[in-house]
């Protein structure tokens, strides 16, 4: 049996299938772009041998064939713009997922525009934005590699998803130099 005050490693993945770091939905085994793909869904995912793009350009390209990927149209705000957009979603309602735009470039010239939902339910924060550009250009630079976030979500002690600072302090680790 285990003790009360020892924390499972995994409960994220177990309780909620993933867990929200800036633009990624975090797997054990896939990081998504934006939020995980549904029936029919466009979605772009990233492993440690490359992206999967599903949708109406679909295509896998490992990472040493991705000169960049970039994710344009991003739904950020300011926290006091978050704060106000959250308290209208409790007067009206939320709203239907917004679209972003995954544009990918590889070294042969192909490039692939693949529209993905955004996983934030009202925005993402400024930050967060910035910094998941930063942590894409480090998997594309070939510095770093999604297998780092997947490591992240099967060994987390944590029980409940990481409020907006928490994912902003683990995006600026997943991008410093080791």
């Amino acid at each position: 049996m285990t003790p009360p005050d020892r924390r499972r490693p995994g409960r994220l993945a177990e309780k909620y299938g993933g867990a929200m770091a800036g633009l990624f939905w975090i797997t054990p085994d896939t990081v998504h772009l934006g939020a995980p793909p549904g029936s029919g869904a466009s979605s772009v995912a990233l492993t440690a041998a490359g992206l999967t793009a599903l949708g109406p350009q679909a295509g896998f390209l490992s990472w040493q064939d991705v000169r960049s990927v970039r994710v344009e149209d991003v739904p950020a705000r300011t926290s006091a713009r978050l704060s106000l957009a959250r308290i209208l979603e409790a007067v009206v309602g939320p709203r239907s997922p917004t679209e972003m735009t995954v544009r990918i470039a590889a070294g042969d010239g192909t490039r692939l525009t693949v529209p993905v939902h955004s996983a934030a339910a009202s925005a993402y924060t400024a930050r967060e934005a910035e910094l998941s550009q930063r942590l894409l250009d480090r998997f594309a630079e070939g510095r770093s590699s999604p297998a780092v976030l997947m490591h992240w979500l099967t060994t987390t002690s944590a029980s409940r998803p990481p409020r907006p600072a928490e994912r902003e302090a683990l995006l600026h680790r997943w991008t410093q130099d080791i």
